[in-house]
């Protein structure tokens, strides 16, 4: 703030010279009274003595023809009177003089006084600027004060928050048990807690040093390949997350099956990634079940299967070698034994498809030409197209990265569907379309069939959920559920834009670096 040249002293001063010049004043005035009362004595006696000594001439002057003197006494009054007039304006001419000083030290002391007054006037207008502009700065100081107390708080409150969030991170990675890894993507450095050692069998130790070799060292040289490439997907896409699984060899020998996830946790303002957090889970118990659990399937849909295939042969030799002596009761009875054994076997062989879904049967992800893959659907399901006279209208489609058998599943099943659930005397027209979305590839299958009700369009993706009964419309409530759990294999999601008889839009993405 401005400090303006006004003291406490400077304005004593200023006081004491306003008073000192106001007792100035006032005694010059009152001498000037005075001199002004004398001046007007002066003035009045001497207007007597002029009017005694003419009144005095005017009775001793003679007459014209009178030769009579003035006597000398007379004479020596009336001069007398004259020295004292010309004696009073001597006087008179003095104090006239002393009037004029007094006169302009009055002016002075007025001018002296009108000075102070306005000096006084002035400061104190300065003062109370000066005052007005203090409490201003003060109250902001006040207010800024105020603010900077809200932020410390606040940020007390922050820092409590994230010191209760880490310790209950931390509680989480250790009842966990989760390997963690920081990446700054800037440095390069790499680090690493004491559990991620610890899934290979070593300490943090055993391993040093820690750099960005540490993970081949470990690895599978098969799988890094593909590791790498969705590291440097992410990098190079802006994206957010990545996700792989590979195999890193353990102290012992043996290999041991890794789920790596990693988020970006820190980036530039112009989007490149600066930070990387991540976790390593051993999924190798979860592989070798899903591995189980796939063979089991395989060996358990033929076992179950070849059964019913005998079932339906005799059943088929039966109809046509003893039709002709059996009822209609019983060929009804035979007729209904070879469909259940039909749905059966189409039962379990959705059943496999699910669990190879599911599993490592899909293959590894590879370059697919989506608009060659749907013209041999479209000539795989020719015979049904042809039957219904179905328009199969296949748009410009992507290159994606995928696993071939399970998309071409998702496909068929929904082309499937397309052609199944229609009116009856209804041409089924079927759109497929894609799009690019950024991160992911979308596409669309489009009908004119029956629709779902939206209070159904979460439902048909649940397992062995039907909305018909099996006289109505074939299937085993399987298709929808399959399709939902490949798409979510290629990071994607699929869902359903439809209404009751208005047909059914469904949609689904694959994620680009799948």
């Amino acid at each position: 703030m401005k400090r303006y040249p006004v003291t406490l002293p400077v304005l004593i001063g200023s006081i004491l010279l306003m008073v000192a010049g106001l007792f100035f004043f006032l005694r010059n005035y009152l001498n000037h009274q005075q001199v002004n009362k004398e001046i007007a004595l002066i003035r009045a006696a001497n207007t007597e003595l002029r009017k005694a000594n003419l009144e005095h001439l005017l009775e001793l002057a003679p007459t014209a023809d009178s030769t009579q003197q003035i006597p000398i006494t007379e004479l020596r009054v009336i001069q007398n009177r004259a020295s004292n007039q010309l004696e009073n304006d001597r006087r008179l001419t003095n104090l006239e003089k002393i009037d004029q000083t007094y006169i302009l030290i009055n002016r002075f002391g007025i001018a002296m006084l009108a000075c102070s007054v306005l000096f006084l006037i002035v400061f104190n207008i300065l003062q109370f600027k000066r005052r007005y502009k203090l409490s201003k700065l003060q109250e902001q100081d006040r207010q800024t004060m105020q603010l900077l107390r809200e932020t410390l708080r606040d940020k007390s409150l922050v820092q409590e928050d994230l010191i209760r969030e880490k310790d209950r991170l931390n509680f989480v990675l250790e009842g966990t048990n989760a390997a963690t890894w920081e990446w700054n993507i800037q440095n390069g450095q790499l680090t690493y807690n004491e559990t991620w050692a610890t899934l290979i069998g070593y300490t943090l130790d055993e391993i040093q040093p820690i750099d960005q070799s540490t993970l081949s060292r470990f690895a599978h040289p098969e799988d890094m390949v593909e590791v790498n490439k969705k590291v440097s997907e992410c990098l190079r896409d802006h994206s957010q997350f990545y996700e792989a699984t590979y195999r890193m060899r353990h102290k012992n020998g043996h290999w041991v099956w890794i789920l790596d996830r990693g988020k970006v946790v820190k980036s530039s303002e112009e989007g490149d990634p600066l930070l990387m957090f991540g976790t390593h889970v051993d999924i190798t118990h979860l592989k070798e079940t899903n591995e189980e659990l796939t063979r089991f399937a395989s060996v358990a849909s033929h076992e179950m299967r070849e059964p019913l295939r005998m079932i339906s042969s005799f059943m088929r030799l039966l109809d046509k070698n003893y039709s002709e002596q059996l009822d209609k009761k019983a060929r009804q009875y035979i007729h209904y034994a070879m469909d259940g054994a039909e749905r059966m076997s189409a039962m379990i062989q959705e059943l496999l498809a699910f669990a190879h879904a599911g599993g490592v049967q899909g293959g590894k992800p590879e370059w697919i030409d989506c608009n060659k893959l749907l013209q041999d659907i479209k000539e795989l399901l020719h015979g049904q197209l042809e039957e219904q006279q179905a328009d199969l209208q296949i748009g410009m489609l992507p290159t994606i990265q995928a696993r071939k058998t399970p998309l071409k599943l998702v496909f068929q099943n929904l082309i499937g569907n397309a052609l199944k659930y229609q009116s009856t005397g209804n041409r089924p027209i079927i759109e497929i379309k894609a799009s690019d979305e950024q991160t992911h590839w979308q596409f669309s299958v489009k009908d004119n069939g029956i629709g779902i009700a939206p209070e159904n369009r979460e439902a048909v993706f649940q397992l062995f959920k039907r909305l018909h009964t099996k006289h109505e419309y074939s299937g085993s409530g399987m298709g929808l559920a399959t399709c939902k759990r490949i798409i979510e294999q290629h990071g994607g999601k699929i869902w359903i834009e439809s209404s009751e008889n208005k047909g059914t839009i469904l949609t689904f993405t694959i994620l680009k670096t799948a």
